[in-house]
């Protein structure tokens, strides 16, 4: 059903500046040029209910965007309901959609015009006091809707969490996320791949024992990596994985890498692959042989997109301030600009065709209101300068503007 009485609230320009921007060059991985950091275009936020937040946003054929979230019953620990918004280019709402009693998972635009939207439900049984020996049960659910948000068809995927679906060639999609095990299992979890007809019809099935996928891409060749970390529970260096496989779920590569969990991958223009996480980001190539690994200490990189003009922007929260972030990566891995959020946190991220991002996410008012969240970016280069000392000072000005404002991501 849609609702009609959510709203939009624009922030005026000098809140956007001042709560919005901060830059941080960062002299020891800069090595070849300075970068103005991304200007913030527009920002908005949504308020249907007390506490709301984005977790997935999409690229729409009308140069608007599709944006998947939830609303919750009380901050912590409440019922979620899931929200899904259709917006202008500037983050304007056209049409609500609300589903109950469902997580938000991930969203995408099929080739006509509709959407095809996964979320999932979770509830916990036995002790409490040991997180990783409790069991934990499941369902989660594909969702068709048309151009205007109504559901056209439902698959119900029961024992699994979602937490992605992905369009494929044929018409059908490829959902990944993982199986929950048995109390008293060896493993916590299951790592699964599903191809499905364009009904949501399941055609084959991949597992992967000891593993929790949290996210994918359907390659340029038609196949398929997935990418997550050993247990959703325990973000252990030398957790994390990627797993290639063709267009008909066959295993070319499994790897480990030596970081805690991979959050998101993108498929780079060379065939290989950028991923990011907790504290790290990597580049792999096509083989899923390591090219370069990086150290973001502190800075959960909950998405990554691919910039325009070469290189990568990395998107998240500092986990232990709560401040949301951006960094601009360039092709070899170094950051040539960082832009810092106060009061907010990004969960994902796509590029836009005028060559900057959109953010969504969430932004917080007190420790017990907030709101899902929208940013457009611009992004602008400018020459390397020659002064000495350029790069401590404006390391120097940004120490002056950076706010920590402590938040946890739900």
């Amino acid at each position: 059903m849609m609702r009609r009485n959510q709203h939009f609230r624009r922030s005026p320009i000098p809140v956007i500046m001042a709560t919005l921007l901060v830059v941080a060059v960062l002299p020891a991985t800069v090595v070849s040029a300075a970068e103005t950091a991304p200007l913030v275009t527009w920002n908005v936020t949504f308020s249907p209910e007390e506490n709301n937040k984005f977790d997935a946003v999409a690229n729409t054929a009308d140069g608007g965007y599709i944006v998947l979230g939830s609303t919750l019953t009380k901050t912590y620990g409440g019922r979620e309901d899931l929200l899904l918004v259709k917006t202008d280019s500037q983050g304007n709402k056209v049409w609500t959609q609300k589903l109950p009693e469902m997580a938000a998972a991930s969203v995408v635009e099929t080739a006509d015009g509709g959407y095809i939207v996964a979320g999932y439900n979770i509830s916990t049984v036995g002790p409490d006091e040991n997180l990783t020996s409790r069991g934990y049960q499941g369902t989660s659910f594909l969702i068709r809707t048309d151009a205007d948000g109504e559901e056209i068809w439902r698959q119900v995927l029961p024992g699994e969490k979602v937490s992605a679906v992905l369009p494929t060639a044929d018409g059908g999609y490829a959902v990944i996320g993982w199986l929950w095990n048995p109390p008293g299992s060896a493993d916590d979890t299951t790592a699964f791949i599903t191809k499905t007809d364009a009904n949501g019809t399941p055609i084959w099935n991949q597992t992967f024992p000891a593993a929790a996928a949290n996210t994918a891409v359907v390659t340029a060749d038609g196949g398929y990596v997935i990418g997550g970390t050993k247990s959703p529970f325990t973000y252990d260096v030398g957790d994390a994985f990627l797993i290639r496989l063709d267009a008909d779920g066959k295993t070319l590569w499994n790897r480990n890498y030596k970081v805690p969990v991979i959050f998101d991958i993108k498929e780079t223009g060379e065939g290989g692959f950028i991923y990011s996480g907790n504290y790290w980001y990597g580049l792999v190539d096509a083989n899923g042989e390591e090219v370069w690994l990086r150290n973001m200490e502190g800075l959960a990189g909950y998405t990554v997109v691919l910039r325009p003009a070469g290189g990568y922007m990395i998107a998240g929260k500092d986990i232990r301030s709560g401040v949301g972030f951006a960094l601009g990566i360039d092709e070899d891995g170094n950051v040539q600009w960082r832009t810092t959020f106060p009061d907010a946190a990004i969960y994902a991220a796509v590029d836009t065709p005028g060559g900057g991002y959109t953010l969504a996410g969430i932004r917080f008012f007190s420790p017990t209101s907030s709101a899902a969240w929208l940013a457009g970016l611009e992004e602008t280069t400018t020459p390397a300068p020659t002064t000495p000392g350029f790069g401590a000072a404006a390391a120097g000005a940004a120490l002056l503007l950076l706010v920590a404002v402590r938040k946890r991501r739900w």
